[in-house]
């Protein structure tokens, strides 16, 4: 677990988990895991969605209560930090999901 939190290969610890931000790599550069076979799908993502949703709505709420600002404000606040919250979760939430399917040995088949 802790070496995928750190971004890299849950086998071996030595070669990198992502390419780039979010997307996964296919196979470890240093072991040759087959990292692909460790799918996370569209689960993060999904999760987290409904996770800052839970959140976050009940704070656009009290904005609306306090302040009572215009529609296009809701929609550029919220959106801004619903898309910035969820995409520095993501990396976290997929690197769990790998670590725990390399734990487990339940590749995607």
């Amino acid at each position: 677990m802790r070496r995928a939190l750190n971004g890299t290969c849950p086998d071996c610890g030595q070669g990198k988990l992502f390419q780039g931000k979010i997307a996964l790599v296919d196979q470890c550069e240093h072991c040759g895991l087959d990292i692909a076979r460790y799918n996370a799908g569209d689960g993060p993502a999904t999760l987290l969605i409904f996770v800052y949703g839970a959140l976050i709505v009940p704070l656009a709420f009290v904005l609306e209560v306090l302040v009572a600002p215009p529609l296009w404000v809701h929609a550029l606040v919220w959106g801004l930090v619903m898309l910035a919250a969820t995409l520095v979760s993501l990396r976290v939430i997929k690197a769990i999901i790998v670590a725990k399917q390399f734990e487990f040995q339940t590749p995607e088949t």
